[in-house]
């Protein structure tokens, strides 16, 4: 592991639409000599609903308003409650004591007004230093991070962002069985059409060549090898021996479970679903939108 850094500029954000194997990817990032996953290693506070992005964004675009003074204290008011315990062992109490989040944000909400950007960029950078201490590079997992690319370039310039994308009928089939998320599996395949859109605006609305997106078929299968290659030439490292050996043996296509949909229902809805999906992809084709591969 390399030696603490006190401010990394340039951290990799990798997000998708949910249940698409942005984890995989930030795991397998992780196993680098260079890198190093977040604790937790979806810090949500940044990229997630009503968070720092948001707030930030919302002072751009009406200055010195009453509502960007809401937003501000409103992404806060997660920071300090909804992100920073979400469960005995993850959220941002792991690394960070409440007291330090308390200062931090003070000195954030005393200084947004004047300079929402210094004020938004100190207050992460803050944050993430006893979040990420150890590594060159950070790595952050938070699912939203590709749907609001453009937002977060504002806090981190220099950052990279990965969007994995995934067939929408694996997603929806995977977001069903969870505890958290659409519990109907058209509702999961509408939200799923939802943040593909949103992540392919948040890309056309980034500087170029700042976003790389993965198709999680390629990665599993086919030709992974140079899907690898890829993802090190675009992060601007090399490919390291032991992120290799960790791929190999736990990025796999029956890990996968590329095309779980056919079997997890019965075959009308899995007929039905086909069918929605397949207008779902119309319409995300006719706004320019790269559809995922079929396993």
């Amino acid at each position: 592991m390399p030696e603490s850094r006190r401010d990394c500029i340039n951290p990799i954000l990798v997000g998708g639409t949910g249940r698409s194997g942005s984890t995989v990817v930030g795991h397998l990032l992780d196993h680098h000599r260079d890198l190093v996953l977040t604790r937790p290693m979806e810090v949500r506070f940044i990229a997630g609903n009503d968070g720092l992005a948001d707030a930030l964004s919302v002072a751009i675009r009406k200055p010195g308003s009453t509502k960007a003074r809401e937003a501000a204290e409103l992404a806060v008011e997660r920071l300090k409650n909804r992100w920073y315990q979400r469960a005995t062992d993850v959220g941002l109490h792991t690394s960070i004591s409440a007291d330090r989040l308390e200062f931090l944000s003070n000195v954030y909400l005393d200084i947004v007004d004047s300079d929402p950007i210094a004020a938004t960029q100190r207050l992460v950078m803050s944050i993430m230093i006893d979040v990420a201490p150890l590594g060159f590079r950070w790595i952050d997992t938070t699912p939203a991070n590709a749907r609001v690319a453009d937002r977060l370039e504002l806090i981190y310039p220099q950052s990279k962002v990965i969007g994995v994308i995934r067939d929408g009928r694996d997603v929806a089939a995977s977001f069903v069985q969870q505890t958290f998320g659409p519990s109907d599996v058209f509702e999961a395949l509408s939200q799923w059409e939802r943040r593909m859109l949103k992540m392919h605006k948040a890309m056309l609305g980034s500087r170029p060549s700042r976003v790389f997106v993965v198709d999680l078929v390629d990665l599993v299968s086919g030709e992974r090898t140079e899907t690898l290659q890829q993802l090190c030439d675009f992060l601007e490292i090399p490919v390291d021996p032991d992120m290799v050996t960790w791929f190999d043996l736990n990025v796999t296509e029956q890990g996968a479970h590329g095309g779980r949909w056919r079997t997890q229902f019965d075959s009308n809805t899995a007929e039905l679903i086909d069918q929605v999906y397949s207008e779902c992809v119309g319409r995300l084709l006719a706004a320019g939108v790269r559809i995922p591969r079929v396993p």
